[in-house]
């Protein structure tokens, strides 16, 4: 089951950093934004959560700051309650 929600991998309601489904890169928001429309375009129907890889989309505008949201799984671990992005990345760089 998935759960829609736009919770934070750095902060506050909004994920920050997503991945590619199609070769695994990491971007930060930020980054994505800086991209070409065409390889946005490309990319952003293949992008997925960090930690569970849910479907993510990209989110910007004039008025919004680049960011990402995300359908969650379940079990993921950027939404459950102790979990944060920082102790999720955490956790992956020792291998757990």
């Amino acid at each position: 089951m998935a759960v829609r929600t736009s919770v934070s991998n750095t902060r506050g309601g909004t994920l920050y950093m997503a991945k590619s489904i199609l070769d695994g890169t990491e971007w930060t928001a930020t980054e994505f934004a800086g991209l070409l429309p065409e390889e946005q375009r490309v990319t952003r129907q293949e992008l997925a959560c960090l930690s569970c890889d849910g479907r993510a989309v990209f989110r910007a505008g004039q008025q919004r700051q680049p960011s990402f949201a995300a359908r969650h799984r379940q079990d993921c671990r950027l939404v459950s309650r102790p979990w944060s992005a920082f102790r999720f990345l955490a956790e992956a760089g020792r291998g757990a």
